[in-house]
């Protein structure tokens, strides 16, 4: 019975991750491809929104369209562009590294989806303790719908450093109705101390929508 019941255990752990990586390659991150979209980030306390269109011309198919809600100055147009010079939403794709797909298990499953528990890789992050890492993978498509990580107690990755918040989460979804799945949202907030008197907060906040699928023909 001991050996059946290990050997079960050991095939629903390869189901799930067999599971996993199904769902993750439904996923389409090469957006500039065949996709016209908006892009909100916020990062630094400051919101940039931009519109992409690959029928544009190389060098303007991204556009700046606001910064904290006003027209950009010169400035923040030419930060823009730099920023923009070499930016693909493929490379995100790498963010999923943080899976371990060998420790995925079940946490609860409903008639819409599957939701995993799992060990963050330890190649990805330097720390895994008071990790509570999770997965939600949607059952009609078989997409990845949800990765979120987050602190459940005070993270001490080195001498005098504790992190007292720690969150990422990244959500997906059709880009439009019967569409592929592509990234829809992407946050990353960390914050804790240094040193017992250096305080230290980061938030980044990514958000894609209003997907139009297009060609590349340009526009007139």
């Amino acid at each position: 019975m001991l050996v059946l019941a290990c050997a079960a255990t050991a095939a629903h752990a390869e189901d799930y991750a067999a599971l996993f990586e199904e769902a993750a390659a439904a996923v389409v991150w090469d957006l500039e491809d065949q996709w016209a979209f908006t892009e909100s980030r916020l990062s630094d306390d400051t919101l940039w929104v931009s519109r992409f269109d690959p029928r544009r011309a190389a060098g303007e198919r991204w556009k700046l369209l606001s910064v904290d809600g006003r027209a950009p100055t010169d400035g923040e147009l030419r930060e823009f562009a730099n920023d923009k010079e070499d930016y693909e939403t493929s490379a995100s794709s790498q963010r999923l590294d943080i899976v371990g797909i060998e420790t995925l298990e079940l946490i609860s499953e409903d008639d819409e989806a599957w939701l995993l528990r799992f060990v963050p890789d330890e190649d990805e992050i330097e720390f895994v303790d008071n990790v509570d890492a999770s997965v939600r993978i949607m059952k009609n498509g078989r997409y990845l719908q949800l990765v979120d990580l987050r602190n459940s107690a005070d993270i001490k990755p080195g001498f005098g450093m504790k992190i007292g918040t720690f969150l990422v989460r990244m959500e997906f979804g059709p880009a439009v109705i019967n569409g592929p799945i592509v990234p829809q949202s992407m946050r990353i907030r960390v914050g804790g101390r240094m040193l017992l008197f250096i305080g230290f907060e980061e938030t980044e906040v990514i958000e894609f929508s209003d997907f139009e699928p297009v060609s590349k023909e340009p526009l007139e």
